[in-house]
């Protein structure tokens, strides 16, 4: 049997691995002329808990397993990582509503995931000096990794056990098991949808409507200089307005500040919109109080596909069958955690189908 991926994201990368684990032929589309184009390869580069998710939702089952799936992966292909943990602390004073950790440590502490440690002000202080002085949630399960060495690394490993990765090829349409693309007809058993920001358009080819991606920006910043071990992020406060600015300490000793999140129009824009750093000198600020003058210089640019569905936001990933087709819509962060574990989806549709 034929299967064929649209999109060379490393959820289709995954997709590909689990379809030629079952024996299939397996191609793979990607309209670019180099992989890493888009959310795959411009994001943060953090491996997640799945501690942030809706209790039950795909997001955060997928998450936590693709977490451990993740590291295996990482370490099976060389790619350079960091199994480093997080912090997650209170929302500094005047931001808002602080929150309390222990309801949230609670939380987590019934979550499948490695043991979460609440530790006191005196504690995080020797583990990490430059961040300010506050009780924090250790997450021992986070980690930091190459995410275009990721891609790289395991789109080399799918060409050796033969999967054929096509660049430069754009699907323009489907008929009768054919996608058409822009280098001619390429025929298929099983067609999966792994576009990404583009997924919507791909549905609608194959007659799912009412799914829109609507592009959400993510801007970043460089802080010069090494000044965490550990990735910080906020509580999420109780109004669930998305986990805010944070900081992630980068393979290269630096130090990341973003993202932040507006919604955009055109879903390939990555000009970097964010000319006004004050939201980033300020989670400098608030966060690293020790650090003067911070010197921040532009990094990248990042746009997440939220997916809408007559209009209204979805929370949650969604994979939809319809006949010989395989789709997977709104596949943002955690995506790049949750890929290996939402790859294994396609093996029970595909065998109910056969």
């Amino acid at each position: 049997m034929q299967v064929v991926i649209i999109g060379a994201g490393i959820v289709g990368l995954h997709a590909a691995r689990v379809a030629r684990e079952g024996g299939h032929d397996v191609w793979v589309l990607e309209k670019e002329r180099f992989l890493g184009e888009h959310t795959s390869g411009r994001n943060t580069g953090v491996i997640h808990a799945g501690i942030f998710y809706k209790p039950g939702s795909l997001k955060e089952k997928t998450c936590i397993e693709g977490n451990r799936l993740t590291y295996e992966w990482l370490g099976r292909l060389k790619v350079p990582h960091v199994a480093c943990g997080k912090w997650v602390v209170p929302i500094p004073s005047g931001l808002g509503q602080e929150g309390d950790l222990e309801p949230f440590f609670e939380k987590i502490s019934r979550l499948p995931i490695p043991t979460p440690l609440l530790k006191s002000a005196d504690e995080v202080k020797r583990e990490e000096p430059r961040l300010r002085k506050t009780q924090a949630l250790f997450i021992p399960s986070t980690g930091v990794m190459d995410a275009a060495s990721y891609l790289n690394h395991l789109s080399s490993y799918l060409e050796g056990r033969g999967v054929q990765i096509i660049l430069d090829c754009q699907v323009t349409g489907q008929d009768h098991g054919a996608l058409k693309t822009t280098k001619g007809d390429i025929h298929y058993d099983i067609a999966i949808n792994c576009a990404g920001l583009f997924s919507d358009k791909i549905a609608h080819m194959f007659g799912i409507t009412g799914y829109e991606i609507r592009p959400c920006r993510g801007d970043y910043y460089l802080l010069q200089g090494e000044f965490l071990r550990h990735p910080v992020y906020h509580l999420p406060p109780p109004q669930g307005q998305g986990l805010g600015v944070h900081l992630t300490p980068t393979l290269d000793h630096q130090t990341l500040i973003g993202p932040n999140a507006f919604f955009i129009e055109e879903k390939e824009d990555y000009h970097h919109h964010t000319d006004d750093m004050t939201p980033f000198r300020e989670a400098v600020g608030n966060d690293l109080p020790t650090v003067a003058h911070p010197r921040l210089a532009k990094a990248y640019s990042g746009n997440r596909p939220k997916l809408f569905f007559k209009g209204e936001p979805c929370d949650d990933f969604t994979i939809i069958q319809k006949d010989d087709s395989i789709h997977f819509l709104g596949i943002e962060s955690p995506g790049l955690t949750a890929a290996p574990a939402l790859a294994q989806y396609i093996t029970g549709i595909k065998n109910k189908r056969c």
